[in-house]
């Protein structure tokens, strides 16, 4: 028979997930210990602006900032940052996992792990034709979004002007069977909206057209968001992804070649700026980790949910493309399942 008389769960990755998870268990009286690969806790999430415009547009971001606020005043939650797992021994109910932090080799032992290891975005230079990395005015999601929290305002990299003019392209990444990834993130359409409308809010001057294969929705809200969003004049929806990003030398301003589906032909508009939206992918590290721990795989590469009595549990994103709400209602049910599962039920 299994021992769970140890009673302890050790969760593996400190974003949102992770650090939930461990919240949640600590709440229900497991001790439990966190385990973070970089310096500090909070995941590509803890980077993340608010997004309200006149209005809170259930972006999260706020909830990152409240639970990153709430683990670092938690003294009873041991947390490991610049940790790397190097070794998984042992079994369900008692698992010895070796990690080394600044050369220093340490030995955990847990019940039940909890892999919450996360997502990296899709490298958008895969997409050559878009020019990323190469056209400054080229940029990502998150490279607008860290903009806006850490400078505070809008501007071209290239000189530092508003755009006034600016293409948010969807799918960068995802549902391309090109590079193998057919998969929707799910999450794209609804975080670059609201990326929109809070710039649409704070420089009305700014228009945005938003080229899309499918809007996926997001939350019981969402329609209403996405009715309020095509009511702004100041958002142009194309339905029809852009082929290709062509680059004045001169201006540093952009053309975008898309088929315009109102015409049936193929046309070229010029933009201030470009903004691409990329999926997700499972991160390098989790792959490494879920071998190490005998994980397996969906058929999208994200991690498959461990047999129940494993003790191995994953939750986040690392399972499947998750927004911050979900991957937050997801962390505390995992919480539940873990403890269920330490008290045998």
């Amino acid at each position: 028979m299994t021992d769970k008389n140890n009673h302890s769960g050790l969760i593996i990755g400190g974003g949102i997930s992770g650090i939930v998870c461990a919240l949640e268990l600590n709440r229900l009286g497991v001790p439990v210990a966190l385990i973070e690969k970089e310096a500090s806790l909070g995941g590509l999430a803890a980077r993340f602006c608010c997004k309200a415009s006149e209005t809170c547009n259930k972006c999260f971001a706020c909830v990152v900032d409240r639970k990153l606020k709430e683990i670092s005043e938690q003294s009873q939650i041991p947390r490991f940052t610049g940790a790397e797992i190097t070794k998984v021994a042992g079994g369900p109910g008692s698992y010895k996992v070796s990690l080394t932090k600044a050369g220093k080799i340490s030995e955990l032992e847990a019940a039940a792990i909890v892999v919450a290891a996360g997502i990296d975005p899709y490298e958008a230079s895969g997409k050559g034709e878009y020019g990323y990395g190469v056209i400054k005015n080229v940029v990502t999601a998150r490279d607008l979004e860290e903009m806006l929290r850490y400078q505070g305002k809008l501007c071209r990299p290239s000189d530092g002007r508003l755009p006034r003019n600016i293409a948010f392209f969807q799918c960068v990444g995802s549902r391309d069977e090109s590079i193998g990834n057919l998969y929707c993130s799910q999450v794209c359409c609804a975080y670059a909206l609201r990326l929109i409308r809070a710039i649409r809010h704070k420089y009305p001057e700014v228009n945005a057209t938003f080229l899309y294969m499918d809007i996926q929705p997001a939350g019981a809200s969402f329609h209403d968001f996405l009715n309020a969003c095509r009511e702004d004049e100041g958002i142009r929806f194309i339905r029809s992804l852009p082929s290709k990003v062509y680059h004045s030398p001169v201006t540093d301003d952009l053309r975008v070649r898309i088929a315009d589906p109102g015409r049936g032909e193929v046309i070229e508009e010029p933009f201030d700026m470009v903004v691409l939206s990329v999926g997700m992918v499972l991160k390098k590290e989790a792959k490494a980790l879920a071998d190490l721990l005998g994980i397996g795989f969906d058929e999208d590469g994200f991690l498959a949910t461990p047999p129940r009595d494993s003790g191995l549990f994953v939750t986040g994103a690392c399972a499947g493309p998750k927004d911050i709400d979900r991957s937050v209602t997801q962390a505390k049910a995992t919480a539940a399942l873990v403890h269920n599962y330490l008290h045998g039920r």
